[in-house]
């Protein structure tokens, strides 16, 4: 079909849509009446629009239509023809990109030039999915994947556009219909990659969208016993929340990646090279800190600690503070003032036991009454504070120095958390001991100063300990989204 034009992109100091803060429901928006929801731009601290709680009217409306969809276009439609409107979908995607940063900076305060920069990476994501379905029509050991029906998704704000993708795309790609409930912080984006998916081609019903409260919406969604799995991505207490609700009125799968606090260790044969640092900064401190393998403990071996703080600064000057409209800004701030009270509170408990280094401040100029928070070091804290054990999902990296490789996995190792960590040293066997040592999902090893790991689009894995369970990535996890059944013939 002849996709619509790109929309003009309205102007910084703009409203946000209220047509985007609207249910997606059957392929058209759906108003509800529920409770309103204030949105508030974090650059300013401002009111920039509200929507209605969609709850339980809004969820039931959805189930029914993905139903619906399931047993007539979406579940009768062949692979070439699923992986052909997915590729239609990415090439909206691709042409709406701008408009989605702009949702973005806007609902959470995404820098826009780095917004634009991984939005733009949707579309490669839909096109590895789309290559990948025919892997799903094989027969494997007399059993055929089958579609597990209608998926509920909720996802978090703090990567809108790439986080509804992540949960959407693998969903869609093995042929299930979806009900997304996405952040109450960030629910326009979710609703206008629906509405790119309608106009792509894709059937009414296919991917509907609740906007809403977690403990409304959200709650609702998971216990429905017309859903038939759950996938969440965010906070490990909301986690427990929604398994504990998906448990209430009927069994179903979930698949489930929540909090982290992931190590990033540098080896003896790294500390001297200053071309780490620059990587080390980023994985600790792009998006402000706010994303879930964040790498906010950093352990380097003792007698490096001034390197670190050397190092660390140095980068700080290639990443600036700012306003997020700004193309020049790579550290915007916060997405909520409740986001920015959790993380001062973090920063006094660290004033409090141990040193703070900052790394750079916030300038002059920006509104007062918005969320901006610099990045800092927070050196030498105990193993058991909550600086090293809690998630804070904010601009502040803990330095700990070990004595050996055993004290270093034992650091990096004792902690609730297991998605992810990186390992910046050339020493292969040390490298391998230590990612064996780590009850995580996924490890980088860095073994050249300036490298950096690339887009892992084709790799699976999964998250352990508090950090939640399912493979995600790769063909595993799109395998996920389906459920085998055997036929066996008798003659």
């Amino acid at each position: 079909m002849n996709s619509p034009a790109a929309r003009n992109i309205p102007a910084w100091d703009t409203p946000l849509p209220k047509a985007l803060g609207h249910a997606w429901i059957r392929g058209e928006a759906r108003a509800f009446g529920g409770n309103p929801i204030v949105s508030v731009d974090p650059t300013t601290g401002t009111v920039s629009g509200d929507f209605n709680d969609g709850g339980a009217p809004a969820v039931e409306a959805a189930v029914v239509a993905a139903r619906a969809a399931l047993r007539a276009d979406w579940g009768r439609i062949d692979a070439a023809e699923r992986a052909a409107l997915l590729l239609a979908w990415a090439a909206r995607i691709a042409e709406e990109v701008e408009h989605l940063a702009w949702l973005e900076t806007l609902e959470v305060g995404r820098p826009v030039a780095d917004a634009r920069t991984l939005i733009a990476q949707g579309p490669l994501l839909i096109g590895h999915h789309a290559s990948m379905i025919p892997a799903l029509e094989e027969v494997a050991e007399g059993a055929i994947r089958r579609p597990r029906g209608v998926i509920g998704a909720i996802t978090p704000w703090n990567f809108p556009t790439a986080n509804v993708l992540i949960r959407a795309v693998p969903i869609l790609a093995a042929g299930n219909t979806l009900v997304l409930k996405p952040s109450e912080l960030s629910p326009r984006s979710a609703v206008l990659l629906a509405r790119l998916a309608s106009e792509a081609g894709l059937p009414p019903g296919v991917f509907n969208v609740v906007p809403g409260a977690g403990h409304t919406t959200g709650a609702t969604l998971a216990a429905h016993p017309g859903v038939d799995m759950i996938a969440f991505t965010g906070s490990t207490s909301t986690g427990q929340a929604i398994i504990r609700a998906s448990a209430s009125r009927s069994l179903k799968p979930l698949t489930m990646e929540c909090g982290g606090k992931s190590p990033q260790l540098v080896l003896p044969d790294m500390i001297g090279q200053p071309e780490i640092w620059p990587g080390v900064f980023a994985a600790a401190f792009w998006n402000t800190g706010q994303w879930c393998s964040a790498r906010t403990r950093l352990l380097v071996p003792r007698g490096g600690l001034e390197a670190a703080v050397e190092g660390l600064r140095a980068a700080a000057a290639d990443w600036p503070v700012g306003d997020p409209r700004d193309p020049a800004t790579r550290l915007g701030p916060l997405a909520s003032g409740k986001q920015y009270d959790t993380v001062q509170g973090f920063r006094e408990i660290a004033r409090r036991t141990a040193r703070v280094e900052p790394l750079s401040a916030v300038p002059e100029g920006l509104p007062a009454n918005g969320f901006h928070a610099a990045p800092e070091l927070v050196l030498g804290p105990a193993q058991d504070s909550p600086l090293v054990q809690q998630e804070i999902f904010g601009p502040l990296l803990t330095v700990q120095e070990y004595a050996d490789l055993d004290e270093a996995i034992r650091l990096a190792d004792d902690g609730p958390y297991g998605l992810a960590a990186t390992i910046w040293g050339a020493d292969r066997d040390a490298a391998g001991r230590i990612a064996a040592g780590l009850r995580v999902g996924s490890v980088d090893v860095i073994a050249t100063a300036g490298a950096r790991p690339g887009m892992a689009l084709g790799t699976p894995f999964e998250p352990r300990k508090q950090s939640g369970f399912g493979v995600e990535g790769g063909l595993a996890g799109l395998a996920a989204f389906t459920t085998p059944q055997t036929i066996a013939h008798a003659a």
